[in-house]
């Protein structure tokens, strides 16, 4: 009863754990405590000046990946696997990127920040490390708002030492603005320069970020006409901008292409006048062995002809010497003269045996002799026999 009263415990208690989860995973995730977007920029500035290491899974301070550099500003980022399902608000690079510093980017499989002037900072990779580059360099694809990070909308803020006002979330570029009875110049980049021309500034509270025109018109007209200005302005910059980036882009990749086919083409030719020397190098190897073989050959051939004709010289000597033997033998038959094999062959016709005959047949005399000898011994000794014992036989009928 015990054992099943701990099971049901344990499953309840996994099930709190779990449905806890679930529900802070689906709180949205806030701002982090003093987390803004400039000090994010900021954050990865300080990373690519103090050349921060890449490691793969990296969140340290000093070695990070492209997400890590999100997780060591003050754990912003929400799901780090995914960023940009965890923002809030984001759109297309192509379509203009908002003039906010401390943007995420986004691009497949990489993220990195955008810190505003049309530049980047991300994590690269383990040979590049932290990188610091135009947004038009890298194909990023979109733009959004880093969760856990606080957005400015209306006044100052500065970055690296410049400053930037904001309006209706973004900082201003190419104006003229009188805040708080000073004239500022803000060209494309947004930096503020004081001084300007105040007959054309364009007044502005800083608690309402509404601009206000001079004595001479309406307020809420005059901040109108220079928002849309502006943001006109801002529009053609940016498409101008991004179309010359493209055409550079395009026209380097062109002359690399160009460059590429050349350096092919070299290759090629280098290529072929190596293979045509090293076919002559061959063609000679072959002659010269063809012809070292055909010399071998041709002496050996040499070698056997003179053999062949030194024993055809040779069997025609022996002939010579036969032929002339035979010539010597007629010329005895002729002459009268016999040899010794032929006389011996006459005596025998003649009846006169050879000395060999003569051995023989006293060989079988002698033979014949002993056998007879012997014959006669065996007799004589066989009857010598039989009368002793005659006599022994009547020794002893006498003793009976």
């Amino acid at each position: 009863m015990i054992r099943k009263v701990k099971k049901c415990l344990c499953s309840l208690l996994a099930l709190v754990v779990l449905a806890g989860g679930m529900m802070m995973a689906a709180v949205p995730a806030q701002a982090a405590s003093g987390a803004t977007g400039v000090g994010f920029a900021e954050h990865c500035m300080t990373a690519y000046y103090e050349h921060w290491s890449y490691v793969y899974g990296g969140s340290s301070y000093g070695a990070v990946d492209c997400s890590g550099l999100f997780v060591t500003y003050k754990g912003v980022g929400g799901n780090r696997t995914d960023l940009l399902g965890s923002s809030s608000e984001y759109g297309l690079v192509s379509n203009g990127i908002p003039r906010i510093h401390g943007l995420g980017l986004k691009q497949p499989g990489h993220v990195g920040v955008y810190v505003g002037g049309g530049m980047a900072v991300d994590a690269r990779d383990e040979s590049r490390g932290i990188c610091y580059q135009s947004v038009s360099s890298k194909k990023w694809v979109y733009w959004f708002k880093v969760a856990g990070v606080s957005y400015p909308t209306t006044g100052w803020q500065t970055f690296e030492g410049n400053r930037y006002y904001y309006q209706n979330g973004e900082y201003v570029v190419n104006c003229t603005l009188n805040i708080d009875g000073v004239v500022y110049t803000f060209g494309s980049d947004g930096i503020a320069h004081a001084g300007g021309d105040a007959s054309q500034a364009v007044t502005t509270a800083p608690s309402s970020g509404a601009l206000n025109q001079s004595s001479s018109g309406s307020s809420q007209s005059s901040s109108s006409s220079s928002s849309a200005t502006v943001s006109a302005q801002d529009t053609a910059a940016d498409e101008a901008a991004q179309k010359a980036a493209e055409e550079k882009a395009k026209q380097e990749a062109e002359e690399a292409a160009k460059k590429a086919e050349e350096e092919a083409k070299k290759a090629k030719e280098k290529a072929e006048k190596t293979a045509a020397s090293l076919g002559k190098t061959s063609a000679l190897s072959v002659l010269s062995a063809t012809a070292e073989d055909t010399s071998a050959q041709a002496e050996e051939e040499a070698k056997e002809l003179a053999a062949q004709k030194a024993a055809e010289e040779e069997a025609n000597v022996k002939a010579a010497e036969q032929e002339a033997a035979v010539a010597a033998i007629r010329t005895d038959e002729s002459t009268g003269d016999v040899p010794e094999m032929k006389t011996a062959a006459a005596a025998g016709e003649t009846g006169e045996a050879p000395a060999q005959d003569h051995a023989t047949t006293a060989f079988l005399c002698v033979l014949l002799t002993a056998v007879a000898g012997a014959g006669v011994l065996y007799g004589i000794e066989r009857r010598r026999g039989t009368k002793r014992t005659g006599v022994a036989g009547m020794m002893r009928f006498k003793k009976k």
